[in-house]
């Protein structure tokens, strides 16, 4: 069953982690936590946004996504020159 868990860093802090039911990690906190509490608050916070969070289609922070500009260009590349595409 997936669940959030709280693990102690390499430097004595603690961080989160979302495990899915086949015990793979699918996410862990960018932040540590000065105790194995908070950490378990933050994973409560991410739980609670997550549940309604939307996906976004557009690069975070501004940043470019080199794939994503490639495959744009050849698909208007290929709407080009297919007319029925257009």
């Amino acid at each position: 069953m997936p669940h959030f868990d709280a693990f102690e860093d390499l430097v004595g802090r603690w961080r989160w982690r979302l495990v899915a039911g086949d015990d793979a990690v699918v996410a862990t906190s960018g932040d540590s936590y000065e105790t194995h509490w908070h950490a378990m608050r933050a994973a409560e916070n991410v739980r609670g946004v997550a549940a309604t969070a939307k996906i976004s289609g557009a690069p975070a922070l501004g940043k470019g996504d080199p794939l994503s500009a490639i495959v744009e260009r050849e698909v208007q590349l290929e709407r080009i020159g297919d007319p029925s595409l257009n």
